[in-house]
């Protein structure tokens, strides 16, 4: 099972910042449950720290964008938010591959 790394700047940028996502901790994490969710390298931010992003449906059945990077072994997500035209599409067509 994932661990996740989650502290007051995390939990305030991806859960409070944006009331109207209706992000919870216990929402985002479950993204990495989805066998269809398959994250991709993204950019490298000014640290230098390879962040990844991928789509995914939650245990609320919603379909989401998540920006995450890995430190120590463990997620930690940086963005959440509800899947743009493209992303859906394009997860519709990775789930007709495997269907």
């Amino acid at each position: 099972m994932a661990e996740f790394q989650w502290d007051s700047a995390n939990i305030k940028h991806v859960i409070q910042d944006y009331p109207e996502r209706a992000n919870t901790t216990e929402e985002v994490e479950s993204l990495f449950d989805d066998p269809k969710f398959n994250p991709l390298p993204d950019r490298v931010d000014s640290r230098g720290e390879q962040q990844y992003s991928g789509v995914g449906r939650s245990n609320q059945n919603r379909l989401l964008f998540v920006a995450f990077s890995v430190r120590n072994g463990q997620i930690r997500p940086i963005s959440c938010r509800p899947a743009g035209r493209k992303a859906r599409d394009s997860y519709a067509q990775d789930q007709e591959k495997t269907d």
